[in-house]
């Protein structure tokens, strides 16, 4: 009896370990991911109010400063803009957006509007002068990113592959932010029109804006989305028909 005795408790005192450890292992997990979600939060704030500048403040962006967490809706979003045949993609072309914009310190509603301003959410469009994917990328320029980015590449198949287009975008809209040291308006451009071209239309004190203006609009527009559905309001609205 005395050493059935001596295993129970044995047993007891695993148990409990495992326990502890495992709350532990739980404990440090919610810090982790609570650390996570604020510093997303910070970048996010950061980077709206660099593409906004002094408009930010009457902007309807400035409601995503009460949104701690955003990435739900960036999977919402995704899945419902998404043609049908790549819903079923939706979960890890959201969170590639998610993943990439942490990385490069973007507001992922920027990604997202990059995306809708260039192909809708359709992964199979292809440009009018060969620029392929969500991110509508040449794959000249594709190739030079990802050899300079270390990310893959095997050809311009790969830009056919939404989550590495994403990726390959994104590094590419960070080069170009570095490159024009932080304006919105000129690293956008230069998204769409090439960075010589923003260099040679700066040298002649023009400032694109046709290229950046529907990017921004589509971004306003996200983040006017989001508040109305999020305001008090919206949930005591009743029709008037």
């Amino acid at each position: 009896m005395i050493g059935t005795s001596k295993i129970c408790l044995s047993l007891f005192t695993i148990a409990i370990t495992f326990v502890t450890i495992q709350a532990s292992a739980t404990a440090r997990s919610t810090a982790t991911v609570g650390a996570l979600s604020e510093e997303q939060a910070r970048l996010r704030l950061e980077h709206s109010q660099e593409l906004l500048g002094k408009y930010y403040g009457k902007s309807s962006v400035r409601f995503g400063e009460s949104v701690p967490k955003i990435n739900s809706q960036i999977y919402q979003w995704t899945r419902t803009r998404l043609p049908a045949r790549y819903k079923k993609d939706y979960q890890k072309i959201a969170q590639a957006i998610i993943d990439e914009s942490l990385k490069h310190e973007f507001d992922p509603v920027f990604l997202l509007s990059i995306i809708q301003t260039e192909s809708h959410f359709n992964p199979a469009v292809l440009g009018t002068s060969g620029e392929i994917g969500l991110m509508q990328i040449l794959p000249t320029t594709a190739e030079w990113m990802s050899t300079k980015s270390g990310l893959v590449w095997h050809g311009s198949k790969t830009l056919k592959d939404p989550v590495q287009n994403i990726r390959i975008g994104a590094a590419y809209l960070a080069f170009l932010r570095d490159r024009f040291d932080m304006h919105a308006r000129l690293y956008i451009a230069a998204y769409n029109m090439g960075q010589g071209n923003v260099d040679h239309a700066q040298a002649k004190r023009i400032w694109p804006k046709d290229y950046p203006g529907l990017v921004m609009r589509n971004y306003v527009e996200f983040y006017g989305e989001l508040k109305e559905k999020r305001s008090p309001s919206s949930s005591r609205r009743v029709s008037l028909n």
